[in-house]
């Protein structure tokens, strides 16, 4: 009996020894190497969710806590041929063998060295790994018994993945190498990683994440910390940038997830761009700061602010909120950027080049599911323009160029109402710091009233509406309008065309313009504005403008019912001086049509300011940020008409052939030139009738730019014409002329009238008028009542002679002479109508008898606007001073006869 069970143990030893030494060769010897690998591949490809290879060999060293070593390993793309998702030369862990022999797999504190992963998107979308969909419960059966269907919940993080594997084991990483390519996005991340090290501390209530490395080249280090049922922390370091993410959990009873405060302090931040390959576009150092909470469907950011000061002096600042990042609802964001030193705005723009962006404010709500500006203003050196209705935006991907900038892809724009925007647009922008690469495509399409303001909801759908199609792109190498068309649309009172390309806009080269704009009749027009009709007829003004950098061609067609204009200028800045050369020329201008239009604006202003007035809305207040004034002011560089002189070698020739009227035909024609600072206007010859104009204009821009001198004669004018337009109703007649040299400060029209210094002179030949006190004032009460003037009722006037001289607001006269048969009255006296003073004294004597009495002289004296009429009773008489009281026998008329003594 001891002899068999000495037997059986020796046999038992053997065979133990002989599974021991078999256990011993399947875990270590070279024999047993593909098995060990395939279970090793298949039970880390349960684990991680994703196949795995190994290449190299794997072996066991078996213990209480066994360690396994597996080297050459990757993880293929099942989605990308030919391409690893991760590569690594050594991969070590330890396995608990006891959890193993009770059917758990129990793997910790893994080593890998070598790794080399590679994320990437294809331009497809194809993605080298998988992408999976997270499960959130699965429905039993129900069982054949009348017990009710469990529902099983099965959270997320049930489905194998390499992050769920991770999450609670200690990892060591070393030499590492991460790069993350998405061709739809143009972003490459090259992340070269010293060593990251993925702890459980104490007990496993801490998670710790640090290490470091490089991003494209970038330093970078990380250290998170995530205890459980504690605040969370992570900063992660790149050069001089510094991000914090703290936050804490939130309890599963009230949704799950985190809140989290996130701080960003870019340092220099064109590291900023070095970090994401991007080109330096500027630099300058921010922060931002917002408040973080995620759960499951939601992504909300509140308390978001964010400040940029760029290093030229520039801000950008961003504030708001967005209630759910996920669903783009509760978005109300401000940004505003100020692109100029505080206190230091470029100066004004002297021509389209100098234009600039001085200060731009949007703010971005979220309306029905889209994205639009509830506000957006953008002000520069020369203009400023509000838009409120612009959005929804819609930007189909953010990527980076093969030029290392930053591109919109996709985009789409509106503006105006939701559901029939005004303005539709769409393309893209490969370089939006500079807005570079612009290839933009749209339309316009609106009411009538977005040109004619004034229009009521009833009159405008009598206007029809506008559209247009426009195109903007920068391929030439400088932004261009391609293309832009417009035309009325549904309407025959007026209409509107045009088309428009610019090749180059901030030079304006490569220009090319028609546009045509009129009413089709005026009566209509004007009716349907519930105006008085007035029939001018046909109305239509055309511009057709062709220019380059240097030279420019501009033509201007106007016809109104019977009448014509046209203007032709060309502009030549290629000279050391500027050369412009016009003609204005007309083949008919019809006073009547001339007049009938005049009636037909006035009525279209006066419709206008009362129906502002009627609306009673006051006016928006202004809650912008304050600027520099605008340069389009009186001050303005860009219209400073001194300069446009001094520096100009301008011609321009008017020529009227017909002009229609109701005494007849008539023509005008006249030159205008400047050069050097010498300005010439004339002389304007214009025939009328049996009337005549001549003016002459000069100036002197250069030594005194401020002086207009302008001189000039006209004659043949009733006399009787005129007392009937001025409305005194007295009938008579006679021929006027007139001559005038004066010289004035053109500052304004009221400064000119009121510093106009010089002489001027008014005459009439014989001629008649319906009165006869004159007559009564010369002769006395007796012969008055005996002299044909009485009995005929009227004054036949030898001449009239009225020289004055002028003098800052102030007419001043020795010797205004009118003179009939029998009378001559002298005037002599001062207007001032600057000063509103008069004071004038008037003498009627006899013809040739200048030392008698004159009966009933007169005094006209106190306020121009209230003057006093004053009789001097029982009259005055005259002496010269010389003794001389003879009339000579050549008598002159209309020269005072005290003067003509001898």
């Amino acid at each position: 009996m001891a002899r068999f069970t000495m037997k059986v143990a020796k046999w038992l030893t053997v065979l133990v020894v002989g599974l021991v030494i078999i256990c011993w060769l399947v875990l270590a010897a070279p024999f047993f190497s593909n098995l060990r690998k395939s279970i090793v591949a298949d039970v880390l490809t349960a684990q991680i969710g994703q196949p795995l290879i190994v290449e190299g060999d794997v072996r066991v060293v078996v213990g209480r806590t066994t360690f396994v070593h597996v080297s050459d390993v990757h993880i293929p793309s099942t989605n990308i041929d030919d391409l690893n998702l991760a590569e690594l030369k050594l991969l070590e862990w330890e396995l608990n063998l006891a959890a193993l022999f009770s059917g758990r797999i129990d793997l910790d504190n893994l080593t890998l060295d070598g790794l080399q992963a590679n994320a990437i998107t294809q331009s497809d979308g194809t993605t080298s790994w998988v992408k999976r969909t997270p499960q959130t419960s699965v429905e039993t059966p129900p069982s054949s018994t009348d017990e009710q269907p469990v529902e099983e919940t099965v959270p997320a993080s049930a489905s194998p993945s390499i992050y769920s594997f991770l999450s609670d084991k200690t990892v060591t990483f070393t030499n590492i190498g991460l790069v993350f390519s998405n061709e739809l996005s143009g972003f490459d991340f090259d992340f070269k990683l010293g060593s990251i090290l993925l702890e459980q501390l104490q007990g496993g209530d801490l998670v710790s994440v640090t290490g470091g490395g490089t991003v494209n080249g970038e330093e970078f280090t990380l250290d998170g910390k995530y205890p459980a049922g504690e605040p969370f922390t992570n900063v992660l370091n790149f050069g001089d940038i510094v991000v914090s993410y703290n936050g804490s959990v939130i309890a599963p009873e009230q949704g799950g997830g985190y809140e989290a405060t996130l701080e960003i302090d870019t340092g220099e931040i064109g590291e900023v761009f070095d970090v994401l390959g991007l080109e330096r576009s500027f630099e300058g150092a921010g922060d931002l700061s917002a408040h973080i909470t995620s759960q499951p469907g939601l992504l909300s950011i509140q308390d978001l602010q964010s400040v940029l000061d760029l290093s030229k002096g520039q801000q950008i600042s961003v504030t708001g909120k967005v209630d759910n990042l996920v669903d783009q609802s509760g978005f109300d964001v401000k940004a505003e950027a100020r692109l100029h030193p505080e206190g230091q705005p470029p100066a004004n723009a002297d021509s389209l080049k100098d234009l600039k962006l001085t200060r731009i404010v949007a703010r971005v709500v979220s309306e029905d599911g889209n994205l639009e500006f509830k506000k957006l203003v953008i002000r520069t050196n020369a203009f400023d323009q509000g838009l409120n209705k612009v959005g929804p935006i819609s930007i189909g991907r953010i990527y980076r160029t093969e030029e290392k900038t930053l591109g919109l892809a996709d985009v789409n724009l509106q503006a105006g109402p939701k559901d029939a925007p005004y303005i539709t647009a769409s393309g893209g922008v490969g370089d939006i710091f500079k807005f570079k690469e612009v290839d933009l495509a749209g339309t316009l399409s609106g009411p009538a009233s977005l040109l004619l303001k004034s229009l009521s909801e009833e009159e405008a759908a009598k206007f029809g509406r506008v559209g247009a199609e426009f195109e903007i792109s920068d391929e030439a190498g400088h932004l261009s309008l391609t293309k832009l068309t417009a035309a009325t649309e549904g309407t025959d009172l007026w209409f509107l065309k045009a088309d428009v390309a610019v090749e180059n806009v901030a030079q304006l080269d490569g220009l090319k313009t028609a546009m045509g704009i009129g009413i089709t009749d005026t009566a209509s027009f004007l009716e349907a504005l519930k105006l008085d009709p007035i029939d001018v007829g046909k109305v239509e003004f055309g511009v057709a403008l062709e220019g380059q950098v240097e030279t420019a061609d501009l033509e201007l067609v106007f016809n109104a019912g019977g009448s014509d204009l046209k203007t032709n200028i060309s502009v030549d800045l290629s000279e050391q001086i500027n050369v412009i050369r016009g003609k204005v020329l007309s083949e008919r201008i019809r006073l009547e049509d001339l007049r009938d239009g005049t009636k037909a604006l006035v009525q279209l202003g006066e419709a206008a300011e009362s129906k502002g007035a009627e609306s009673g809305e006051p006016e928006p207040e202004d809650d912008r940020p304050p600027i520099q004034p605008l340069v389009l002011e009186e001050e303005s560089d860009v219209l400073d008409l001194e300069r446009i002189l001094t520096e100009t070698d301008l011609e321009i020739e008017l020529e009227l052939k017909e002009f229609v009227g109701e005494a007849g035909s008539s023509s005008m024609s006249s030159t205008f030139t400047a050069k050097e600072g010498q300005i010439n206007a004339g002389p304007i010859e214009l025939f009328y009738g049996p009337g005549f104009f001549k003016l002459t204009a000069m100036m002197d821009a250069v030594e005194d730019p401020e002086r207009l001198r302008v001189s000039g004669s006209t004659s043949g004018w009733d006399f009787g014409k005129i007392l009937d337009a001025v409305g005194l109703g007295i009938d008579a007649n006679g021929t006027l002329s007139a001559a005038f040299d004066v010289t004035g400060n053109i500052s304004s029209g009221k400064t000119f009238v009121n510093s106009m210094a010089g002489s001027a002179s008014l005459n009439m030949g014989t001629g008649s008028i319906a009165t006869s006190l004159l007559e009564l004032a010369g002769l006395g009460v007796f012969p008055w009542l005996f002299s044909n003037e009485l009995s005929e009722g009227k004054t036949t006037i030898v001449c009239v002679k009225a020289p004055v001289q002028l003098r800052s607001g102030q007419v001043r006269f020795d010797s205004v002479v009118a003179e009939t048969k029998s009378v001559q009255l002298v005037a002599r006296g001062e207007v001032d109508w600057v000063g509103d003073r008069i004071q004038i004294r008037a003498e009627p004597r006899r013809v040739g008898d200048p030392l008698a009495r004159s009966a009933w002289p007169f005094d006209v004296t106190g306020k121009l606007s209230d003057p006093k009429f004053k009789l001097d009773v029982g009259g005055s008489r005259s002496r010269r001073a010389d003794g001389a009281d003879q009339m000579p026998a050549n008598r002159v008329p209309c020269q005072p006869d005290i003067l003509q003594l001898e």
